[in-house]
């Protein structure tokens, strides 16, 4: 229930010019019309609107679900709030473009101002609708979109209290004329924007983590002496101290590498405490416990430039992937040849790394580009993958680049709501698909997208490799 605030002194609201009311018919600042679907929202607007002051008071709506009372004629009330409202603001949608108390609040304000003279009218798009034309001549706030509703919050207070906005808060839709004036980039936009990062929370780990002292002093040894394709968990190795660290039981015969252990050696840590007290430790085995995941989906890995990515299978001349939103399934380009000399394959790379953030654990996901002279695994020299990727990457824009993040945390997890790396011995680290998000109220107005995470891409966004080569 909203709380109401008494205007002190006579006649509060002053000479209004556009709206000609008498002390009398100046009880409410702005009345507010909707249809009984969009009941929540006109709510938060009304609690908005009157936690905000003009004149040393409390600005007042007119809001039927608060103003009427059980056993009042609605009729009466109605006309008495919509007479003595200096505003009307109508809030549109479908059910309000259906509603027939919707229709007679909008009616009776445009009756008695058909021209909009005293722009006393203010329309609120809440929901795409038809509106009609005595609407449709009118300039209207946008509150289509939630991450706009402060921004657009501001406007109304403004237009209420006959206040003036900066241009950098005013700027909403688009003008009609082609002498536009420049808008001010200098400063951004009173934007609300939920923003969607490329770190994915790491949601469970084993909870004992092993290690022990090694019978080799090298990395490569243990290959050396087990043999090349030997199946060994990941495993971290501190060179300095022959030291093995493993989140799979070196104690068990079908770990192989207690063949490289010395016996008496073996311990066992926990988990957390190893996490905080040496980060390094868990942050190499999640590594390259993450780079065997990728390898078991189909993924190369190119040590020399530490990305990874799809190669083309056999007989194959172009690679595609998908990946889904909700019910609506999207294809992918992964990897398909260039068309400009010299030739090159051009593929979607991945670099996915876990880190330390704010006392966290996340997986970072950095999606490229990689170039193949093959298309399998053969890198193109060194000073040309250097200015492909350049002058590739200088054409992702933002949408592009959170694609790419979505498409690769679908294709890691499997199009699964957690991501499952196997650390071995029937070990498991999950990690959310859902990345961490912030919020902000400053940002660039259009350069937003409403459920940003889960909504479908535009179809624009999805534009394959291919095209994009054949346009170089």
């Amino acid at each position: 229930m909203g709380t109401r605030y008494a205007a002190e002194g006579a006649n509060p609201f002053g000479s209004r010019g556009q709206c000609d009311l008498t002390d009398l018919e100046s009880e409410y600042d702005l009345f507010v019309s909707y249809s009984r679907a969009d009941n929540e929202f006109a709510r938060r607007l009304v609690d908005r609107i009157e936690s905000e002051t003009y004149n040393g008071r409390r600005l007042r709506c007119f809001f039927a679900e608060w103003d009427i009372l059980p056993g009042e004629n609605i009729v009466l009330k109605l006309e008495r709030g919509l007479r003595g409202s200096r505003y009307v603001a109508i809030v549109m949608s479908p059910d309000w473009e259906r509603s027939d108390w919707a229709t007679l609040e909008r009616v009776i304000p445009v009756y008695q101002d058909p021209a909009g003279y005293k722009a006393r009218l203010i329309p609120i798009l809440r929901k795409s609708c038809i509106i009609p034309p005595s609407i449709m001549i009118l300039k209207w706030l946008n509150f289509s979109n939630d991450a706009n509703f402060e921004r657009e919050a501001r406007r109304l207070v403004a237009r209420i209290t006959n206040a003036t906005l900066a241009r950098k808060e005013i700027a909403s839709q688009p003008l009609k004329s082609r002498s536009r004036p420049a808008i001010d980039s200098s400063s951004p936009d009173f934007q609300d924007e939920i923003l969607a990062s490329n770190l994915f929370p790491t949601l469970s780990l084993p909870f004992y983590i092993y290690s022990g002292r090694a019978t080799v002093s090298r990395r490569n040894e243990v290959w050396d002496r087990l043999g090349e394709f030997a199946d060994v968990p990941p495993f971290a190795f501190q060179e300095n101290i022959c030291r093995i660290w493993t989140f799979a039981p070196l104690a068990n015969s079908d770990n192989h590498l207690s063949e490289i252990m010395e016996n008496d050696s073996l311990e066992k840590f926990s988990a957390s405490d190893t996490l905080g007290n040496s980060t390094w430790t868990i942050i190499d085995l999640l590594n390259r416990a993450m780079t065997a995941h990728m390898k078991s989906i189909g993924m190369v890995y190119d040590w020399s430039n530490k990305k990874t990515f799809y190669p083309l299978e056999e007989g194959q001349t172009i690679r595609y992937g998908v990946w889904k939103v909700g019910n609506r399934e999207f294809k992918r380009t992964l990897v398909r040849k260039s068309g400009t000399e010299p030739s090159y394959f051009a593929h979607r790379s991945c670099k996915a790394t876990f880190m330390n953030f704010n006392q966290g654990l996340y997986l970072r996901l950095l999606p490229g580009w990689h170039f193949t002279e093959d298309g399998i695994g053969n890198p193109v020299p060194q000073h040309l993958m250097g200015s492909l990727s350049s002058r590739w990457m200088n054409r992702e824009r933002n949408h592009s680049v959170l694609d790419d993040v979505r498409f690769w945390i679908y294709a890691l997890a499997k199009g699964a709501e957690r991501l499952r790396i196997d650390l071995g011995g029937e070990q498991f680290a999950e990690v959310s698909s859902s990345p961490l998000f912030a919020s902000t109220e400053r940002g660039i107005e259009g350069d937003y997208r409403e459920r940003l995470w889960y909504e479908e891409s535009p179809e624009v966004e999805l534009a394959s490799v291919g095209e994009e080569i054949q346009s170089d």
